[in-house]
């Protein structure tokens, strides 16, 4: 059983000794992360009207005003927390350019450049997804080529050890970028 203060809209649970033994026991110490939206949150959702592309994002992660610059290639997202972040860009592609072409650059940047893991990647006829690990951290990239040739890519960054606070996120971000 667990405690609750309500703080205005903001509810925080404070974990029984049961929980916190058992996270002791699995190796994990305290319980470190608090989840943000705690299960609960509205849908909200972003278009990029000039590359026509957007996604849907839970309400828990924040639009940063200050990231989206003149052109409007890009946009950051953050939780409250800014221990995870979300982040779209698009840039019209290279002439001859595939996708396979444009997977590959990424998979290059992760390992090579950034010496990280990556554990799962797929490909679809317009947008490949790689994800793994960096600097201790998850990543999950979502890369899109549109019918008008641009490259819109989704990036979403967090520590593992939150995880389990947002798969439902990274899920519903995932499968709703696409072209708008």
């Amino acid at each position: 059983m667990s405690l609750a203060h309500r703080a205005g809209s903001v509810i925080m649970r404070l974990p029984s000794l049961g929980v916190l033994a058992f996270a002791a026991l699995a190796g994990h110490g305290a319980l470190a992360t608090e989840c943000p939206g705690e299960g609960r949150w509205d849908q909200r959702s972003y278009r990029n009207a000039r590359f026509a592309f957007g996604f849907d994002y839970p309400s828990f992660f924040v639009l940063d005003p200050g990231s989206v610059p003149p052109g409007g290639d890009s946009a950051r997202f953050w939780t409250v927390d800014r221990r995870a972040t979300a982040v779209v860009n698009a840039a019209e592609n290279a002439p001859g350019r595939s996708l396979r072409d444009i997977m590959q650059d990424a998979e290059g940047d992760v390992v090579q450049n950034a010496g990280g893991e990556i554990t799962y990647r797929r490909m679809r006829d317009n947008w490949f997804v790689i994800s793994g690990y960096m600097v201790g951290r998850i990543f999950y990239r979502r890369t899109l080529l549109t019918r008008q040739d641009t490259v819109a890519t989704l990036w979403l960054e967090f520590p593992r050890e939150m995880r389990p606070c947002l798969d439902g996120a990274v899920t519903l971000m995932s499968l709703s970028f696409r072209e708008r």
